[in-house]
């Protein structure tokens, strides 16, 4: 059975320019036998992304019966326009076309020990069904016996390798699909095999691109104001409320923000877009600084 995204069937869909708040939340009763990677594939998504949305501390425990929310709803990366957008602490990989995104995809990233490098980048190679030659810092680091891996089912690259300018980041598949939506590799971002099809067909050698580090991101819409917050994976973010009062401020809505629910935004960490608007003036948050 091939798994494709309802939200994004194959690249047909497209959203406003960012930052803004784009998809719709949706919700999914569990059957019995259900299994949380499994609810969580066949609607495009990673499994922990469905955990944190839902406060579920034990991803392998989910009750028949229990309404699940889908985390199909996100705020757009305020800056970026053009190309792949990989948010690490969000696990999300977002393909831009002149300021218009086209797509997104859950992601594994690299492990906090080996962290997916921050930066821009340009791709340099695509390469269908890869040989995975063992980095030297890899078996060095292990102190093992450097290897390759041929094409197939045991190569952990899978059926497609984007390469970047970046060393050792890589955009790929994967022979370990449960990997997707947590930190697991050594630097290198991993998808879905069917989303990788996908990916590999849209983008070219020369496309630009971005490994980006926002575990918190706002957007103002309509009458709403929203936070999207995610664990500081790399521990990169000091205060995640403080940069959420400084985002907020940069866009103009501070003044309409329910101190109370941004605490509890920041606090849940769910991953999925909050809205934190109040009707009164927020106060400010000088007893934490």
């Amino acid at each position: 059975m091939v798994f494709v995204s309802s939200l994004l069937p194959q690249l047909e869909t497209s959203f406003p320019p960012s930052p803004c708040v784009v998809g719709e939340m949706r919700t999914y009763k569990v059957l019995p036998g259900d299994g949380l990677y499994a609810i969580a594939r066949s609607h495009g998504l990673a499994y922990p992304a469905v955990a944190r949305a839902n406060r579920i501390d034990d991803p392998n425990v989910v009750w028949a019966g229990r309404q699940l929310v889908l985390p199909t709803r996100f705020i757009l990366p305020a800056h970026c326009k053009e190309g792949m957008v990989v948010n690490i602490p969000e696990y999300r990989l977002f393909l831009f076309r002149s300021g218009i995104a086209l797509a997104a995809y859950p992601v594994a990233v690299g492990l906090p020990t080996w962290r997916t490098p921050i930066g821009s980048f340009s791709v340099t190679s695509r390469v269908p069904n890869p040989a995975w030659y063992m980095p030297p810092e890899l078996a060095e680091r292990e102190k093992v016996q450097r290897e390759v891996v041929e094409p197939g089912p045991d190569n952990p690259l899978g059926d497609f390798w984007i390469g970047t300018s970046i060393r050792h980041a890589g955009i790929h598949s994967t022979n370990c699909p449960m990997s997707v939506g947590r930190a697991l590799s050594h630097g290198c971002v991993r998808l879905y095999p069917e989303h990788i099809e996908a990916l590999f067909g849209a983008v070219r050698v020369g496309d630009v691109g971005e490994f980006i580090y926002e575990p918190v991101k706002v957007a103002v819409d309509g009458d709403g104001v929203f936070v999207e917050i995610h664990p500081d994976l790399y521990r990169l973010i000091p205060d995640l409320t403080r940069e959420a009062e400084e985002l907020l401020r940069a866009v103009g809505a501070w003044e309409r923000v329910d101190v109370a629910l941004l605490l509890q935004a920041v606090a849940e960490a769910r991953g999925i877009p909050v809205d934190v608007g109040a009707a009164q003036s927020a106060p400010t948050l000088n007893n934490r600084r």
